[in-house]
């Protein structure tokens, strides 16, 4: 007989799950009833059309700031861990004021800080171990950033990027706080991985602070990532310091323009710089290699309509349209552009307008560092095909959906190829964070957090939509919770992260979902793979109909809010074909039924656990479950 839930259960898990599930409770769109989500048709794709859904070149002179006081100091004889170090480049003091030759990090929008969702903390005393160099100013030692205990069911990953000259170059990187138990991280650089991971618990245990050098090659964007090892606590860091005989770029290889809220000048200086609604005949203009900077100010940049981008840039050269401070990109400072949107949001409010609205064949656009506010359905609307659209460092707030990928003005498809979505955070939406369909492939979503926030429409949301044919798909540390569709009569949807019958190819990779009132993960595609995929608090934490495998998942207290439905840790759908191995189910609730098989669904689970005290399974006629070496009680996992 399988054995209750003991009380303790949080005591049993992971630090950071134990805290996302005390924090993530409260969550596409189909029919009312249990059909598992399909679209309804809605017509707010934008106030220039009714369609309805289906099933200038400049030099500047000159060094910046911190690389000119940096770079004054020579610290080409002393060594650091075994590795020699060149003259200083950049020093930065992580989560705190300026110190020094170390720069202030201590604003949201800090000038190279990527992770928007990481925050400040301070210390009131540290206690340096011998790593630690003896010139180092412990003041920059007594703060640091990591993602909040709201986020720690979160993307789990601490990212920075500098633009520095390639080379090679020498990371010091200091860690003080002490760390909760089993924080470790994977150090990163450029998308690859240096050295071994990092015991953060160990480098900061008694409050002490610790020091570590790697030697590095770096691109002409230097990429330096902390990501935490799976299930462990976020990652943190005090300090960074970057020496070699390389240099802080002060901008790209192409040409510059300039774009600021009191703009209407032609955009090629900051002395003639043009408004936002001149964008579309500035991209069109612009060269492969060239970016736009938007420059932050006191005002934000009100937009009442779409702006309508074409133009292009290659593989290698996208077109960049980067938010950068009021003179440049190593100055701190985030563009807010704001839309229509009702504010606050009703169900009966003015969706708002699109922001960006991207064209056929406006193919590798890179938008950077970014936020968003009032914006309708879409803060980006794919309306035609195109290649290579990048979209990082972005924080949304209020909008319908920030990426709407709908075909439009003469376009029959919308399919993209090679999207990458990262360090984004979206919070209050009606829809999704993004919507991907038609033929739409080769696609990364990475550390992207999307809260609802519960947000009603006459539509329920989802927070990460495939649709049509879309395909071959890895979405990694991506967060989505508080999907929800409430008072409602049947059944209710609502979902975290879902799928169509005609997707396929879809890697889900150290997700989240939380708060949803229907499936934490309801899937309908084949060739569909999660591993260690978490979901907590959702009605149905994994709900499945296609075909496919969950490697090393956790399933936490599925809560069923309202509606009709079963409450469950995994639902296997008529015609669905499930492979569970090596995962975890843990629940204290009556109500719970863990492994539940609809009509002619087929199950089978290999090793892992179970905790409960409601059902173990049911099987409708037709229906299969095999249960292979899965565990009574889950404390030894």
């Amino acid at each position: 007989m399988y054995s209750p839930r003991p009380p303790s259960l949080r005591a049993l898990l992971p630090v950071p799950l134990a805290a996302a599930l005390a924090l993530a409770c409260g969550g596409d769109d189909g029919q009312a009833g249990e059909s598992g989500g399909s679209e309804e048709a809605e017509a707010d794709i934008g106030a220039s059309e009714s369609e309805s859904e289906s099933s200038g070149s400049e030099s500047e002179s000159g060094e910046s700031e911190a690389d000119s006081s940096a770079s004054s100091e020579s610290d080409s004889e002393s060594e650091s861990g075994g590795v020699e170090l060149g003259p200083a480049v950049l020093r930065v003091n992580v989560g705190g004021p300026a110190v020094g030759d170390f720069i202030a990090d201590d604003a949201q929008g800090s000038a190279y800080l990527a992770s928007p969702d990481t925050q400040p903390f301070t210390l009131d005393s540290v206690s340096p171990d011998a790593s630690v160099p003896e010139d180092l100013p412990l003041d920059v030692l007594l703060s640091g950033r990591r993602e909040p205990a709201a986020l720690e069911g979160g993307t789990g990953q601490l990212r920075y990027a500098f633009p520095v000259e390639p080379g090679t170059y020498q990371l010091r990187l200091h860690f003080s706080g002490e760390a909760p138990e089993g924080a470790a991280a994977q150090l990163v650089v450029d998308g690859l991985a240096v050295g071994d991971p990092l015991s953060l618990t160990a480098l900061t245990a008694g409050g002490s602070a610790a020091t570590v050098v790697h030697e590095i090659t770096a691109e002409a964007w230097l990429d330096i990532e902390l990501i935490r090892t799976p299930y462990a606590a976020m990652p943190q860091l005090s300090a960074i310091e970057l020496f070699g005989e390389g240099s802080l770029r002060d901008g790209p290889a192409g040409a510059r323009f300039h774009i600021t809220t009191a703009g209407g000048g032609d955009g090629s200086s900051l002395d003639s710089p043009a408004s936002l609604a001149q964008l579309p005949s500035l991209l069109a203009a612009a060269a492969p290699g060239d970016e736009i900077w938007i420059h932050a100010g006191d005002e934000d940049y009100a937009v009442s309509s779409e702006l309508s981008l074409s133009g292009a840039g290659t593989q290698d050269l996208p077109v960049v349209i980067r938010g950068v401070g009021p003179s440049g990109w190593h100055d701190p400072g985030r563009p807010r552009i704001v839309g229509t949107r009702a504010d606050p949001w009703t169900p009966e409010g003015d969706t708002g307008n699109t922001i960006f609205r991207v064209q056929a064949g406006a193919d590798h656009l890179h938008f950077a560092n970014l936020e968003l506010q009032n914006a309708g359905n879409g803060a980006w609307r794919v309306a035609g095909p195109v290649a290579g659209l990048h979209i990082e460092r972005v924080i949304a707030t209020n909008v319908h959906r920030l990426l709407e990928d709908y075909a439009g003005g003469g376009n029959e498809d919308a399919s993209m190829t090679g999207l990458v979505l990262e360090d984004i955070s979206v919070r209050g939406y009606a829809r999704a964070v993004a919507r991907i369909t038609d033929d739409s492939s080769q696609i990364l979503i990475e550390d992207v957090f999307g809260d609802s926030q519960a947000q009603q429409y006459s539509a329920f949301s989802t927070g990460l939509t495939f649709y049509e044919t879309a395909h071959d798909a890895t979405v990694r540390r991506a967060v989505m919770l508080n999907h929800q569709q409430l008072d409602v009569d049947g059944y209710w949807n609502a979902d975290g992260f879902s799928s169509e019958s005609g997707n396929y190819g879809l890697h889900f990779e150290d997700t989240y979902a939380a708060g949803n009132t229907d499936g934490g993960y309801d899937l309908k595609s084949i060739e569909t793979l999660l591993t260690r995929a978490v979901a907590a608090d959702n009605k149905r934490n994994f709900r499945f109909w296609g075909e496919g495998e969950f490697v090393d998942c956790l399933g936490l207290d599925p809560n069923k809010r309202g509606g009709s439905g079963t409450q469950a840790q995994v639902h296997v759908n008529p015609g669905a074909s499930l492979v569970v191995t090596g995962s975890r189910f843990v629940d204290a609730s009556a109500g719970t039924i863990v492994f539940d098989v609809d009509g002619d669904g087929v199950g089978v689970v290999e090793g892992g656990c179970v905790e409960f005290v409601g059902e173990l399974q049911t099987v409708e006629e037709g229906g299969s479950l095999m249960l292979v070496g899965v565990d009574e009680g889950c404390s030894s996992f």
